[in-house]
């Protein structure tokens, strides 16, 4: 299992699946959930491969959902709403450069669990931003002021969960490799 979550090219499948899936819901808490998803694991393979590898990865997630999803109408309440889809993966597209970017740089000060925590607010506000100023065509301000609110307030929860499951899953690591090596016996080494 270890094997198949570092390989490259299972993380990029990985990757995109909540990004194609993003374009098939219109509750704002699936959408939080699936950006927190994605930007999570596109920080996992920046920091495990590269950045040219997540540039590419993000890239090609985001071209191939668009490729996809290009004859598909976006609903929102019953009301069709052109270009979403265009607009929601190069939200997605731009907040993930600049997330993964982001958490690259602070790497070498934070540990992992504060980089990601870090970038995977400032690729929310991003998209959040992007997708604000998408709607304002579409939606009256109150409107977009509420979406903005709901998608902030649900992904900093996500974020905030996931984080702490990090953080959870690296003391666990730490941990159990201790009380392994504590209590591995070694063999008397005969003089």
């Amino acid at each position: 299992m270890k094997k198949v979550l570092n390989n490259y090219y299972s993380q990029v499948g990985l990757l995109f699946a909540p990004v194609f899936c993003m374009n098939f819901t219109s509750k704002v808490v699936y959408c939080a959930l699936l950006f927190t998803f994605s930007t999570f694991i596109l920080n996992i393979i920046a920091n495990r491969h590269g950045p040219r590898k997540a540039t590419i990865s993000i890239l090609l997630s985001t071209i191939t959902s668009l490729g996809l999803l290009y004859d598909k109408q976006y609903c929102i309440a019953g009301k069709p709403i052109g270009g979403l889809i265009g607009t929601s993966l190069f939200a997605i597209l731009f907040a993930g450069y600049i997330g993964f970017k982001l958490f690259l740089k602070l790497k070498a000060t934070y540990s992992f669990v504060v980089s990601n925590f870090i970038s995977l607010l400032i690729a929310a506000f991003v998209d959040h931003l992007i997708m604000g100023l998408f709607f304002t065509k579409v939606f009256p301000m109150h409107k977009v002021w509420l979406i903005c609110y709901k998608e902030t307030a649900y992904t900093a929860l996500f974020v905030s969960v996931v984080c702490l499951c990090s953080a959870a899953i690296l003391y666990v690591k730490v941990f159990y490799s201790n009380i392994k090596t504590l209590y591995t016996f070694r063999p008397l080494s005969s003089k």
